[in-house]
């Protein structure tokens, strides 16, 4: 009897024990297995905390080490420290797709060694990511530090450094946060590619009177992240020309093109090679208007490039569409004081479009602005046209020659006048392309042994038309370019930038960059007052919450065992 006793005595001592053990391993074990394996599960409407499956694929081809070293970190403000964790979240999912993602977060503004800090934060700036003031009010007291909100990745012998903040021109700091949250796979994603593929060569076209020049230096700037820019002189009836590029962008051409030049492109889209158009029917332009109040618009019907848009699918005419949807632009109605006063006017020349829902190129970008867009005609032939851009119901054609005049803003328009209906402005031509010069090939070439004349693509392209000359121009403030889109008078963003870099991007196969860049995340702000007068006391939950839940667990068990007892 005793030693039966004695076995149960035993049985439940040990039984108590590893009770006790059981939870503590079990939570031993996940601790192990989160710190090993990162994971979350995603249950917001916008799926802002899950990477695309194109960055994980990209993450996984991964063949070396790349660390991050991101210099946001320490005494931060509470936005950029919700940028911060957000990038580090991003990190980790990166991580557990590849074992080569190694990370570090680092206080460039309070280091013991105060030469070296001072020296980093030279060698940051220096490198493009420039500092944030940030001034610390408690006890009466203000403090000012730096914030470096920016990181360098290195991978075998390259290192490249990356700002944090969102290229956008606003005042309101929550909404830069938003966009650079939103920002944040995007801009890893370039990191890796920047570092570890090859860039694709994109020519800008010249010879023809086209637009390369700092009117486009925005465009540029963007571009040279990701591709290789290499600006043609001019292609002068040289075969090699072009050859070695993957896309061409020939935008706002003036000026005869010569049919060697023609073939050249020609043969270089039945190669396979992309080309992006911008050009519009008529030379309309804002400089005449604002140098003589108007000018007469005329057509450009000398370039010589008609029988080869026709030839692949499209015409575009010689006319201005005007739209009722349109973008403001100021005007000096009078004076006060020799000082001139301003008033904004819709100018219908200028069309605000939203472009296509259908399309991945356009799909959630801000609304696009055009300038004097000529009208486009879709021929029939064996290619498939989407129109990625077009104008409100509310239009009419301006046929050229005509006057525009700015005094005329001052008069409303006519809506009875504007029922031309929508109006094609930006169109893909996708196919199998075959080429204009299909028994016709230029005298001075027909004799070159050069020549491996394609009739032909051998496989589907791509190109796109957009009837503006200037939807790639950047305006200026005090002599700098500014984001492109960005209309310096009424504040706007529009989605001109966004627009172009997807077209080419998507020419050119890179679809995961338009998935990514078009993510939006609605960023859920905290009300600043009530956070401040609340402060304390959510503090002091969450000190006391674990405490009170423990003993609260504690009881029960005890509650538990008591009740047990009774019933032995």
């Amino acid at each position: 009897m005793r030693k039966g006793n004695y076995i149960n005595k035993t049985i439940q001592y040990y039984s108590k024990r590893i009770n006790v053990l059981i939870p503590i391993l079990m939570l031993v074990l996940i601790n192990i297995i989160c710190h090993d394996y990162f994971f979350r599960i995603d249950l917001t409407t916008e799926k802002k905390y899950s990477i695309s499956a194109n960055t994980k694929k990209l993450t996984e081809e991964i063949d070396d080490i790349i660390y991050f070293k991101i210099f946001l970190h320490g005494d931060l403000p509470p936005q950029y420290k919700k940028l911060a964790n957000e990038l580090k979240y991003m990190l980790y999912e990166l991580k557990a797709q590849s074992d080569y993602i190694e990370f570090d977060f680092i206080d460039p503004s309070s280091m013991q060694n105060k030469e070296y800090q001072l020296n980093l934060q030279k060698e940051l700036y220096s490198q493009g990511i420039v500092p944030i003031p940030h001034r610390n009010y408690e006890n009466n007291k203000m403090e000012e530090t730096w914030i470096f909100p920016g990181f360098t990745a290195n991978y075998k012998t390259q290192e490249i450094s990356m700002s944090l903040i969102a290229d956008i021109l606003s005042n309101n700091s929550d909404e830069v946060i938003k966009k650079s949250i939103e920002n944040l796979e995007f801009l890893l994603m370039s990191t890796i590619i920047k570092l570890t593929t090859k860039k694709q060569k994109i020519g800008l076209i010249s010879g023809h009177g086209e637009t390369i020049n700092e009117k486009i230096k925005s465009f540029k700037n963007n571009l040279k992240n990701h591709y290789q820019i290499i600006e043609i002189e001019a292609i002068n009836g040289q075969l090699n020309a072009i050859e070695n590029l993957d896309c061409i962008i020939i935008n706002n051409p003036i000026y005869f093109f010569s049919e060697k030049d023609k073939f050249i492109i020609d043969q270089f889209i039945m190669n396979g090679g992309k080309v992006v158009w911008m050009l519009n029917g008529t030379n309309a332009n804002m400089d005449s208007l604002e140098r003589k109040n108007q000018m007469v618009a005329t057509p450009i019907d000398n370039r010589n490039l008609h029988d080869m848009l026709f030839n692949y699918g499209v015409r575009i005419n010689y006319d201005i569409i005007q739209d009722l949807q349109a973008a403001s632009i100021p005007i000096v109605t009078h004076y006060i004081k020799e000082k001139p006063q301003w008033t904004f006017f819709p100018w219908t020349f200028f069309p605000v479009s939203n472009g296509s829902k259908e399309h991945v190129i356009t799909q959630n970008i801000n609304p696009v602005k055009l300038q004097f867009p000529s009208s486009i005609d879709i021929i029939d032939n064996q290619l498939n046209k989407i129109v990625l851009l077009e104008t409100s119901n509310n239009t009419k054609k301006l046929s050229t020659p005509a006057i525009i005049n700015l005094e005329n803003l001052k008069t409303p328009p006519n809506e009875g006048d504007f029922i031309g209906g929508k109006q094609n402005i930006a169109i893909l031509l996708e196919g199998i392309f075959s080429s204009v010069f299909q028994n016709r090939i230029p005298l001075e070439l027909q004799n070159n042994k050069d020549i491996d004349f394609k009739e032909k693509t051998e496989s589907e392209n791509k190109m796109v038309i957009i009837s503006d000359s200037y939807f790639i121009n950047n305006q200026f403030l005090k002599g700098n370019a500014l984001p492109l889109g960005f209309d310096k008078h009424t504040g706007t963003q529009y989605g001109n930038g966004t627009f172009i870099f997807n077209t080419i991007d998507y020419l050119l196969g890179n679809e995961v960059f338009i998935q990514v860049r078009s993510k939006n995340i609605e960023l859920r702000l905290l009300n600043q007052k009530k956070t401040k007068s609340e402060k304390k006391y959510w503090q002091l939950l969450n000190l006391l919450s674990p405490t009170i839940l423990i003993l609260l667990i504690g009881l029960l068990i005890r509650t538990r065992r008591k009740y047990k007892h009774r019933r032995i």
